[in-house]
């Protein structure tokens, strides 16, 4: 698949960024060249000890495992799981490579997108090894895991691929059937759930910089081997990194974000902590912060009393439960992808499930108003194998939520119609709205059953050939590696069962201006900017027209877009494309990191 690369930016945009870059370093005090430390600096010693690691597989020519230290959440955090004081990664590095991280030529250092938990970024982690290797490079790719990872619901995906059979899962989480005795408690509520408190921000990137720490203590060595990145949300995390204070002492740098990392790459998303430049505006960051530095405490106040929602649990279509059937039908198409499905049938009738179902399944908003009644039917009323049900949630062409789409192929076996909810993929043609319009519902044409007699099948990616409503350059991901994927079990969920609504607000209370309280340490200003940088976006996807009127790139950095790509392609594309070619993403991301020597 080929890319589109732009290389430059006007002489009026590279001026910009220069004095940008320029006053960000000035008022940061910084007072050594980017990316040099004083030689009176102390040297930064990691808190993370007992490196535990587990080799999980070995796949085509990729080692994959499972990296944990222990870095105990500090006294007096409210009463959690033993897991919750470990932070750790998937690790994948190739065959034949260095056995340590610091002997690698470069190791990628990813950041999960939102609710998506270390295994989501399975595809573009080996992929890009792979790419890496085939260019003589040693490349290593950790996909990091949230702190919150560790509240992930496994157990009845760890039995279900034992038994072999799917419905133990889904009757574990669903119909209270004990699994070796034991009986899921039930999906917890945010008085329970009184430890994502303490991870947030602050949280998340500390342990990113504790574990590079710890694997490679020099940090001149740091600065030449670590490639940071990030997937969507991950990639505003990671501008949060680049512009942390890690030891808290203006008068250092060695222990700063951007002194850890040789380049940053953002993966359809931008690196930034501050989009609006408000910090290079002495009087408007002094305002900013008098004004939402103290309303960010208040709300959090507020929030750790348990009046605002610590996670999203049974809010349709976006809530633990509504995740929690898109993993289990991920492993259903893994564990039978023929088998006409039973899901369905053993998931309970209450409100933020059939909203839900409603929700990805409606083709029109009077079908989602009556839950079918209108004649057009519900999803339960239909015959789908496995493999065609996984497919009706998350296919471009299918499901009816724009984050969660991939191109994974088509529909197959009876006649579909199209939608026209929540809007016609045709609206998303229409110049300046249209872009953004792919933000809710993408931007293919989606269609439906309409024959509740027969059996739906599915066409995988690279089998759409003349298929009406879509074409090879439009599918990117196997189908087989999304259920692979949405169906692990431990140590890591695909879609993370509780993730921290106090990340939203530290992002939100940052990009505001906030700088005071837990915020304090955020004080460089958008020095990812001053490192080589690659981005990529999705050809199909919402995220570029937005990201490049909010941050223009830096005219120095390499910038692709991924033709027929959604936003989940970009870290879920298959190794080898319906044009012969490697995976874009993979492909351009292990071709930049090999610029850097």
């Amino acid at each position: 698949m080929a890319s589109v690369t732009h290389w430059g930016r006007s002489v009026r945009d590279g001026l910009r960024w220069s004095v940008l870059a320029a006053v960000a370093m000035a008022a940061a005090g910084v007072l050594v060249p980017v990316g040099a430390a004083s030689a009176e600096e102390p040297v930064p010693v990691s808190t993370a000890t007992d490196r535990q690691e587990q080799v999980l597989e070995v796949r085509d020519g990729v080692i994959i495992s499972n990296v944990t230290y222990l870095l105990p959440l500090p006294a007096g955090a409210p009463a959690h799981p033993a897991a919750c004081d470990r932070a750790g990664y998937l690790r994948y590095r190739p065959v034949g490579g260095p056995a340590e991280a610091k002997d690698a030529d470069h190791v990628i250092v990813q950041q999960p997108g939102a609710i998506g938990g270390a295994v989501n970024n399975d595809s573009v982690a080996a992929n890009t090894v792979v790419a890496a290797k085939a260019s003589g490079q040693n490349v290593e790719f950790w996909a990091l895991a949230r702190r919150s990872s560790c509240l992930d619901e496994t157990a009845g995906f760890d039995y279900a691929l034992r038994t072999g059979n799917y419905l133990d899962a889904v009757d574990y989480y669903f119909n209270h059937k004990p699994i070796d005795g034991q009986v899921f408690p039930g999906f917890k509520d945010s008085p329970d759930l009184a430890v994502l408190d303490g991870m947030g921000m602050e949280r998340i990137i500390r342990d990113e910089y504790e574990m590079m720490l710890a694997e490679i203590p020099d940090q001149a060595v740091r600065q030449q081997k670590y490639v940071c990145t990030g997937i969507s949300l991950g990639g505003l995390v990671t501008g949060f990194f680049s512009d942390w204070d890690f030891d808290g002492n203006p008068a250092t740098t060695s222990d700063a974000g951007y002194n850890q990392c040789a380049a940053f790459a953002a993966q359809d998303t931008m690196i930034s902590s501050d989009p609006v430049a408000i910090q290079n505006m002495p009087f408007l960051h002094d305002l900013t912060n008098a004004i939402v530095g103290p309303t960010n405490d208040v709300v959090k106040a507020v929030a750790n009393v348990g009046v605002l929602p610590r996670a999203l649990v049974s809010v349709p279509v976006v809530g633990a439960r509504t995740f929690m059937i898109y993993r289990l039908a991920g492993l259903a198409a893994h564990l039978a992808p023929d088998e006409e499905s039973q899901l369905l049938a053993h998931l309970p009738h209450d409100l933020d499930i059939d909203a839900s179902l409603d929700y990805m399944f409606s083709g029109s908003l009077t079908g989602f108003a009556t839950n079918g009644a209108d004649g057009s039917g519900s999803m339960r009323d239909y015959r789908f194998t496995n493999t065609a049900l996984l497919g009706e949630f998350i296919d471009n062409n299918s499901g009816n939520f724009a984050l969660f789409q991939q191109g994974v192929g088509a529909l197959a076996g009876g006649p579909v119609t199209d939608k026209a909810f929540p809007i016609p993929g045709s609206v998303t043609q229409i110049p300046l709205l249209g872009g953004f319009l792919r933000a809710v519902a993408g931007s293919q044409t989606r269609v439906r059953p309409t024959d509740r007699n027969v059996l739906y099948t599915w066409r995988n990616y690279d089998d759409v050939r003349g298929i009406p409503y879509t074409s090879p350059s439009h599918e990117s991901s196997d189908i087989r590696d999304a259920a692979r994927q949405l169906g692990t079990g431990g140590p890591y969920a695909y879609w993370e069962t509780y993730f921290p609504a106090r990340l939203f607000i530290d992002i939100g209370a940052g990009y505001g201006g906030a700088r005071s309280g837990d915020l304090t340490n955020l004080r460089y200003h958008n020095m990812a900017q001053t490192k080589p940088s690659y981005i990529a976006y999705a050809g199909d996807g919402f995220v570029q027209l937005g990201a490049l009127t909010a941050v223009p790139a830096p005219p120095t950095a390499r910038v692709v877009t991924l033709p027929g790509y959604s936003h989940v392609d970009v870290i879920g594309a298959a190794r080898v494309q319906n044009d012969g070619k490697a995976d874009a993403s993979a492909q351009t991301l292990a071709d930049f990191v090999k610029t850097l020597g």
